[in-house]
């Protein structure tokens, strides 16, 4: 079992094949409450994410979770207060109630990884990369589907890859493709071009 926050689910959305990477995945992952509403208000700006979690709760693949009601000082801590210290909502619920349940916690944003270290040493936190790299999805996919779904997800919805992924990443969905791929860092997209 393992958790997710929105940005996770934008990415997922985007490769196309969100139904196949969960189904090859095997294990249960969720989506709390608050995340599930950040992906809702994003209708309003056209975008498609909460469209495809829908259709992913209505056949199974995933569930809503909600927080604890014990949750609610640990979240507060982490939602209000410096801006340097804090999260969105959703960041903040999906990283509590991970904590909570002890699962793992799958965020992509820098800040939230950071944060959660401090805040939960002993927290499994994974990317979209790490989930899409997982070796029954990976398998499932195949090569070419692997490459596909990366693609989706950097081109469409701008998926942030870790420096110890890049190389990985470009590997799969090909130099030409990446190149291409704003979410990548300015300096490897460079790097590609001069290759």
């Amino acid at each position: 079992m393992a958790v997710a926050d929105a940005s996770v689910w934008i990415n997922l959305a985007a490769t196309g094949c969100a139904d196949r990477i969960l189904g090859f995945y095997g294990a249960a992952l969720e989506i709390t409450h608050t995340a599930l509403s950040e992906l809702e208000g994003g209708r309003l700006k056209g975008r498609q994410a909460a469209d495809e979690v829908a259709a992913l709760l209505h056949v199974g693949l995933t569930q809503v979770v909600d927080l604890d009601p014990e949750d609610e000082d640990l979240f507060l801590s982490l939602v209000a207060g410096d801006a340097a210290q804090t999260l969105d909502d959703g960041e903040a619920a999906t990283l509590v109630h991970a904590h909570r349940v002890r699962t793992m916690a799958l965020i992509d944003e820098r800040k939230a990884t950071a944060l959660a270290a401090v805040r939960f040493p002993d927290l499994m936190i994974a990317s979209t990369v790490d989930l899409l790299f997982d070796p029954a999805v990976r398998n499932g996919l195949g090569e070419a589907g692997l490459g596909d779904a990366l693609y989706g997800a950097l081109a469409d919805a701008k998926m942030r890859v870790a420096a110890h992924h890049v190389d990985e990443v470009i590997a799969y969905v090909g130099r030409a493709r990446a190149e291409g791929c704003a979410s990548l860092p300015a300096s490897v997209r460079r790097a590609l071009k001069v290759g």
